[in-house]
């Protein structure tokens, strides 16, 4: 899970030449070290902002209630497109906004928010879906990184997931409902987003575009996993440390410690979200495309999506591209390696689009 640690970082994303991978003993030990420092104080710092979250008394019954709705219910229906979907006009560039089809409980949360940035080509060019961290607080990296997409001919539109940047809760930080004890509004957070992101992709269908592609970091990497489960139209896939075993994440990583401790004292046990794994968790499914189409790339040092998880999905996801680096779940190696290795993958993607 990103935090604002992973924003800080994220200029040297961009400026900086990809980390040296150490050799030496101690300089490893030295980056491991390091990782799990910032790692660290990232993770205390989420579980001490999930403890002043209250959650209704009903939780365990309301849970129950709807994992059981959906119990039998497949994805497509689950992720389902509204039939009739009310959009605004297209901007070109900017930001484009709508109301989400998946309303939450928070009204700031309802509104779908996308940030354009084209390339001089135009929509019918190849378009990246950017998707940030859990609690990202800054897009000025991500913003560099869509102009990089910009000057090999790809547009790019940075979307604001569930909680986070325009769809901040009032009095509370960006993306601090995300993830919580509230299991309903967890899942109805990936819900939410990955049917937004289904109604981008088909607008840029219509716009003429033919091949889309979506890099997701932690968080968003597991929404635009999510996505790629339940969409054809997403070919092209770069998951940044994602999450995809929603339960060890939940169950053992040291950033949920106050997530379970809530869900414990309300009576939610790991079994009982185990059912609707099915629907929201990226590893208990397939993507709708080939795997020679999906760049992972996984933390040595990660405790959040521990690299053994994310080569495990190699597996299951047959053909698809896995590099590992000395980097914690916070760190400024992965995106700029990430980009590196889109560019070498899908290289007659770049080239016959050029440099605007």
């Amino acid at each position: 899970m990103m935090t604002f640690l992973s924003d800080l970082l994220q200029l040297e994303n961009y400026r900086l030449a990809p980390m040296n991978q150490s050799t030496s003993p101690l300089l490893e030990k030295i980056d491991r070290w390091r990782a799990g420092l910032i790692d660290a104080v990232s993770f205390g710092f989420v579980n001490a902002i999930a403890r002043r979250h209250r959650l209704p008394g009903d939780l365990l019954a309301r849970w129950r209630t709807y994992a059981a709705h959906w119990a039998t219910r497949p994805a497509s229906e689950y992720y389902a497109l509204p039939q009739k979907p009310e959009l605004p006009a297209w901007p070109n560039e900017g930001p484009w906004r709508f109301r989400s089809p998946i309303p939450s409980e928070f009204d700031e949360n309802n509104t779908a928010a996308f940030d354009l940035f084209p390339s001089k080509k135009g929509w019918s060019a190849p378009t990246m879906i950017i998707a940030h961290g859990l609690m990202s607080v800054s897009d000025i990296g991500y913003r560099m990184w869509a102009h990089r997409l910009n000057a090999c001919g790809w547009n790019a539109v940075f979307m604001h997931l569930p909680y986070h940047y325009s769809r901040r809760l009032k009095h509370h930080l960006t993306g601090e409902f995300a993830v919580s004890a509230h299991p309903i509004r967890t899942a109805e957070g990936i819900r939410q987003a990955v049917v937004e992101t289904r109604l981008l992709l088909q607008t840029l269908r219509q716009l003429g575009g033919k091949l889309f592609g979506a890099w997701g970091t932690s968080y968003g990497g597991w929404i635009m996993a999510q996505t790629a489960c339940v969409d054809p139209l997403l070919q092209r896939l770069i998951l940044v440390e994602p999450i995809l075993n929603v339960d060890t994440a939940i169950w053992e990583s040291p950033a949920s410690v106050t997530v379970r401790s809530h869900m414990r004292k309300y009576g939610i046990r790991r079994e009982d979200l185990l059912p609707h794994l099915r629907l929201c968790c990226p590893s208990h499914q397939r993507p709708l495309t080939d795997g020679n189409n999906i760049l992972l790339l996984a933390g040595e040092y990660d405790r959040i999506a521990p690299p053994e998880q994310i080569a495990q999905l190699r597996k299951l996801w047959p053909g698809s591209h896995y590099h590992c680096f000395k980097q914690g779940h916070v760190g400024y190696t992965l995106m700029p390696e990430s980009f590196r290795l889109a560019l070498e993958l899908w290289k007659n993607d770049f080239e016959k689009n050029g440099i605007d």
